[in-house]
């Protein structure tokens, strides 16, 4: 939290320099140039906790370079407003990397799998479009200041929750590392 805060105001000064700026248009609520840096001191904020507090294994190196194809599609589309078919790409390349790389998988759904485990003609691509819909469902609430970070905290909480009931470690340390990152960018996510 204290990085992405710390880093909001030096990169909210060098956003018009660097081209990172949201523009009014007939689509767009605010009235005036908003910086678009949020999400570059996001990912600071998330991924140096990351890095210094879990071991490099191949779920947490698998997760960061999604995380980092995501950034470079957001980035990219930050300074030109991509065309959707070449962020649904990045976006497919990131959960392909999760899914093949990370080795992220739903194996089985619990109340609904009397078997257990899920074939994989149906874990594959039950996980690709699981992956793909939840990043365009945050991407589509992105509309008014704090409801996509808000949703993204409760979310990711419970996914805390979930990790530290089972024991897994990385799934704690990731999820409380993000919720820091967007709790620090909604200091400065609010209205006007």
């Amino acid at each position: 939290m204290l990085i992405t805060m710390a880093l909001i105001p030096p990169l909210m000064k060098s956003a018009a320099r660097l081209r990172f700026i949201d523009v009014p248009d007939a689509r767009k609520v605010h009235l005036g140039n908003i910086p678009r840096v949020g999400g570059i001191a996001m990912v600071a904020g998330a991924v140096l906790p990351i890095v210094m507090w879990l071991m490099p294994q191949q779920q947490v190196i698998g997760f960061l370079l999604g995380m980092a194809v995501i950034v470079a599609f957001g980035i990219w589309d930050d300074r030109s407003d991509l065309d959707y078919r070449l962020k649904f790409l990045g976006q497919t390349v990131a959960v392909l990397i999760a899914m093949f790389y990370g080795g992220v998988l739903i194996e089985s759904i619990p109340l609904v799998s009397d078997a257990g485990r899920l074939p994989s003609y149906l874990s594959y691509p039950l996980t690709f479009l699981f992956l793909l819909g939840i990043t365009n469902a945050v991407n589509l609430s992105d509309g008014l200041d704090g409801l996509a970070g808000g949703t993204v905290i409760l979310s990711i909480g419970t996914i805390a929750l979930l990790g530290y009931t089972a024991g897994n470690v990385v799934v704690v340390v990731i999820a409380v590392a993000m919720i820091g990152s967007i709790l620090g960018f909604l200091r400065f996510n609010t209205h006007p």
